[in-house]
């Protein structure tokens, strides 16, 4: 008997000491991420209420706390693509926030989101181009890692257009490792997996529990049921592969809600929102909260 307690024992340490261990992530992160609602909306003249800016992260920090989003949970605003310029600074070779729409640069918007009790997030992508077309960090990645540190990011979402999916092993896992060397805690929201699935490539899950505390399994959720049915499908299709790898510090994340959008009906609604519950998925929302 005790033989088989100090092998459980044992085991359960070799489990545990092969994920990640930066204490982050213990339970699903929720919070407001901006894809899906305002994905890469950049006209401030013509839309100015909902274009990718300060103002807008500023009103949706407000609206967690107002609301109580914060009370039960929402902690993390994050800034998906489109909030760069799109060349370095020649200097520095630093990335450089948008200047026209965020003209205080990106440690203001993090020190007044803090100021509300949240937690700042923030995209890039592993590949030299984000999908949007501004600057990725795969030629800059020590330098990113300790800028987002200076800006005092918490989380951070890396994707993976404009790059080799097979590099993504090894390249993903590096810049785990230079934002952990930081000394600033920031979650690591890993993509790719979705990337090598799409090649038909199983992706290495031990490694990703190792240096990531989330990762996206699978593509874009869009604002309608037959792509949230897809999602669905997907996890349904492949639970008994993926599901083991998901617990406290490493998460499978199947990607937005919908709620409060225009796709889907109320009882649609409470449906992804029972699929994400019994997925132990992130609630990252992606609505306006204004409205």
């Amino acid at each position: 008997m005790l033989r088989q307690l100090l092998l459980l024992l044992a085991v359960s340490f070799i489990s545990y000491s092969s994920a990640l261990d930066n204490g982050l992530a213990l339970t699903p992160p929720m919070g407001f991420m901006s894809w899906q609602r305002f994905r890469c909306i950049t006209d401030c003249d013509s839309r100015p209420d909902e274009c990718i800016s300060e103002n807008l992260f500023k009103n949706i920090a407000d609206k967690i706390v107002e609301e109580g989003y914060k009370d039960v949970g929402y902690e993390y605003v994050i800034i998906d693509d489109c909030w760069l310029e799109f060349d370095r600074d020649n200097e520095t070779n630093k990335l450089v926030p948008d200047k026209k729409r965020f003209p205080n640069g990106m440690k203001a918007v993090a020190d007044y989101i803090h100021s509300k009790g949240l937690k700042f997030g923030l995209y890039e992508d592993y590949g030299t181009k984000t999908c949007a077309g501004y600057p990725g960090v795969i030629d800059h990645m020590q330098l990113d890692a300790q800028t987002f540190a200076e800006w005092e990011v918490d989380y951070v979402k890396l994707d993976g257009c404009y790059a080799n999916y097979e590099t993504m092993d090894k390249g993903y896992s590096e810049f785990g490792n230079l934002l952990n060397q930081t000394g600033r805690p920031m979650i690591y929201s890993c993509s790719w997996p979705v990337y090598q699935e799409y090649q038909g490539m199983i992706p290495n899950y031990d490694l990703l529990k190792r240096f990531c505390n989330l990762w996206r399994n699978w593509g874009d959720i869009d604002d309608s049921y037959q792509s949230l049915r897809e999602i669905m499908d997907y996890f349904a299709k492949n639970q008994d592969r993926i599901q083991p790898h998901a617990g406290p510090g490493h998460w499978n994340d199947p990607d937005m809600l919908l709620l409060g959008n225009y796709g889907l009906s109320y009882d649609q609604s409470k449906t992804q929102m029972a699929i994400w519950a019994i997925l132990a998925a992130p609630l990252l929302m992606s609505t306006d909260l204004r409205a």
